[in-house]
């Protein structure tokens, strides 16, 4: 069954979401409250990111695919920029990551192939884009020849 998707809105939400959870980790949380919220929405936006890109491919004749793959783009970049700064241990619970760190330095592998493969479509459909602009000497002259 094909649902209507509002992509933009849906990607909103998961950006607002991780930056919510990035500035989070900057503060002192205690962990008790926090720790297993966070490991929870990593896992979230990691499973979301993956069905949006899936469904985006899937529907790749949309008319702003290009601009769901930018912001695809842009939102996948900032869950990079929270799994780096779990990875690298600059949160304020970086010592209760390290029984997870090894699936999060997985995820942020696979995230990181996923990133190539968006960029790769973007070039391709800038390039696609381009070419349809493209006028040829014929077109033009019937053009002008009204």
């Amino acid at each position: 069954m094909l649902k209507n998707i509002v992509f933009q809105d849906n990607l909103y939400q998961l950006c607002r979401s991780i930056d919510v959870v990035y500035e989070g980790l900057l503060l002192d949380l205690c962990p008790d409250y926090f720790f297993d919220k966070t490991v929870d929405d990593m896992l979230f936006f990691d499973a979301s990111i993956q069905k949006i890109y899936r469904q985006i491919q899937d529907n790749s004749q949309v008319s702003d695919y290009v601009s769901i793959l930018h912001s695809l783009h842009a939102c996948q970049e900032r869950f990079l920029r929270l799994l780096d700064t779990i990875l690298k241990g600059e949160s304020s619970m970086s010592e209760h990551f390290s029984g997870f760190l090894s699936k999060l330095q997985n995820i942020r592998n696979m995230q990181g192939l996923i990133r190539n493969e968006i960029a790769a479509s973007i070039r391709k459909s800038d390039k696609s884009l381009d070419s349809r602009d493209i006028v040829s000497s014929n077109e033009l002259s019937e053009l002008l020849n009204f």
